[in-house]
């Protein structure tokens, strides 16, 4: 918004050199339109605003403390300006982790993918070796009252079956782990994302109603 009358507004004050001793009768009016203009210009709050008016329409409320409201309005703004590049990182920073924290879940949930894919197959291999554990079993029963070679060299296998089934378990319980600890990292991450976003909203809604 212009300053043009703004300023025109101040030098009827100027061009009198009066304060509230020696006001007229119309300097509560200008001094409310002054007020006005300093509200909507964004350099006083609604609060300040209104408790100005009152001040204004009581006669408790001079020129020079307006331009003194105004003098200060304009530091505060210069203040602000200055500042606002750092303010304006916030929000990307914000973003940027919202941002890194889709890519963690993305990640993790193609991790997952991988190691119950894994854990599928060893549960297929596992299901083969207890087949072929009992077929080893039968056989080394059944060779023991005609060839004791043959039954050992059935013992010999079945051993062997036995150690592969007990490294596949060994396997499947450190994917079940791991499996795990993807969830609950996925979890963790989600409470940070919500946490974000609800921080955002927030923010977002106080912004609304500095303007109200």
């Amino acid at each position: 918004m212009g300053c043009g009358g703004f300023h025109e507004l101040f030098r009827v004050y100027d061009s009198r050199n009066t304060g509230y001793n020696n006001r007229r009768p119309d300097d509560t009016q200008e001094k409310i339109s002054l007020i006005k203009r300093l509200y909507a210009e964004g350099r006083i709050g609604k609060d300040r605003y209104y408790s100005l008016k009152d001040r204004a329409y009581d006669g408790n409320l001079s020129f020079e403390q307006l331009m003194d409201i105004k003098e200060s309005s304009r530091d505060n703004r210069e203040n602000s300006s200055q500042d606002s590049g750092l303010k304006e990182d916030k929000p990307k920073d914000k973003n940027k982790n919202v941002n890194k924290y889709k890519e963690k879940i993305k990640e993790l949930k193609s991790s997952k993918e991988k190691v119950e894919s894994i854990r599928s197959k060893i549960e297929e291999r596992l299901s083969e070796l207890y087949q072929e554990k009992e077929k080893t079993e039968s056989m080394a029963e059944s060779m023991v009252s005609s060839s004791e070679e043959a039954a050992r060299e059935y013992i010999g296998k079945k051993i062997d079956l036995e150690e592969n089934i007990q490294v596949l378990k060994k396997r499947e319980k450190e994917l079940e782990k791991q499996i795990d600890e993807i969830d609950k990292t996925m979890k963790i991450i989600d409470t940070k994302m919500l946490d974000y976003e609800a921080v955002r909203l927030q923010e977002e809604l106080e912004n609304i109603k500095k303007d109200i």
